[in-house]
């Protein structure tokens, strides 16, 4: 491998990197560069009916359909109400979403990017130096050059940050999670998200049966109530009675585990021969669950599209106005 050159190196083989190196395989010679040994943890990802289209413009909406992922028919949430209300799917084209067995998915990318010809590189990138061909690459022992270097590395934007972009952050979300096995069948799968007076909880039957919950607050007030111990942790979610009733007699079977979930972008998303792709270039709130000349234009619809989502995630946390004096909801008000 040393000394090889491609014209794209993609830093990270999570959904966005992949789904970058699926794109540009072909005409491109592609790399993505990520340590098999790197374990992710995922809970209860779903992902919507618009997808279907992206799906099927990668030319992988077969293989998805044949991936073990179960239907998702719509939403229910309690927000702003003590009610349970239901959002579902029919009035839209594609009539329903799935909730992803997220291993199988990102096993399907791999395959598909081997099979277009995109290289994949196990080891973890430790230097970057532009040169005047574009980029020298350090990853593992060996040394890549590279005309672009995509950083599709998640929250972290290491490679980003490395050249001089900036995270801008706004604000400290948190999402605290574990996986439970139900004592009974749980009557509807749909995902429910409900309000509590210092944040909120996502719950989600996964593909296996199990049930995945997330609670959702800022890292202060994860850290108050000691939401690493899975006994807070569960006194927490209790104070979600619909969440709750999914919950009882459960066993919990993982975590707690907590991550960040904050919204953030960086500052800028694109530059000379390289670009930010997925949680890297900008993160949402999981609530609200996107030549040069073109760089600057990523960058540019980077920054207007974080501008709508900040101002959609706004609308939505008004909606909510049972607990006005927690610093949760007036941080968001």
């Amino acid at each position: 491998m040393k000394g090889d050159a491609f014209d794209v190196v993609i830093a990270g083989g999570g959904p966005a990197g992949m789904a970058t190196a699926v794109e540009l395989a072909g005409d491109r010679s592609v790399a993505v560069v990520e340590p098999r040994s790197r374990r992710r943890m995922h809970f209860g990802e779903t992902l919507p009916p618009g997808c279907r289209p992206l799906l099927a413009r990668l030319g992988m909406i077969e293989s998805f359909a044949n991936g073990g992922h179960a239907r998702c028919e719509g939403t229910m949430s309690a927000w702003g109400t003590d009610e349970v209300r239901f959002t579902d799917y029919l009035i839209h084209p594609e009539r329903h979403g799935w909730r992803l067995d997220r291993d199988a998915f990102d096993a399907m990318l791999a395959a598909e990017g081997v099979r277009r010809g995109v290289t994949m590189i196990d080891a973890t990138i430790t230097a970057v130096t532009r040169c005047r061909d574009g980029w020298r690459v350090t990853a593992g022992d060996s040394e890549i050059a590279a005309r672009v270097i995509v950083d599709a590395t998640g929250r972290r934007a290491a490679i980003a940050r490395r050249i001089g972009a900036r995270k801008v952050v706004f604000d400290q979300l948190a999402g605290v999670a574990g996986v439970f096995v139900p004592a009974a069948a749980i009557e509807r799968s749909f995902p429910l998200i409900e309000a509590r007076r210092d944040g909120w909880v996502y719950s989600v039957i996964v593909p296996n049966g199990q049930l995945a919950v997330v609670a959702m607050t800022d890292s202060d007030i994860a850290h108050a109530n000691g939401l690493h111990d899975s006994a807070s942790w569960q006194d927490w979610i209790a104070g979600a009675p619909h969440t709750q009733r999914r919950v009882d007699g459960a066993h919990l079977v993982s975590g707690p585990v907590t991550a960040s979930a904050g919204s953030h972008r960086l500052d800028p998303a694109a530059g000379e021969n390289w670009l930010a792709a997925g949680d890297a270039a900008s993160a949402f709130d999981p609530l609200s669950s996107q030549d040069r000349a073109a760089l600057d234009t990523y960058a540019k619809s980077i920054e207007d599209d974080f501008a709508s989502y900040l101002a959609l995630r706004t609308r939505y946390y008004r909606m909510e106005s049972r607990w006005p004096a927690e610093s949760f909801w007036q941080r968001r008000g």
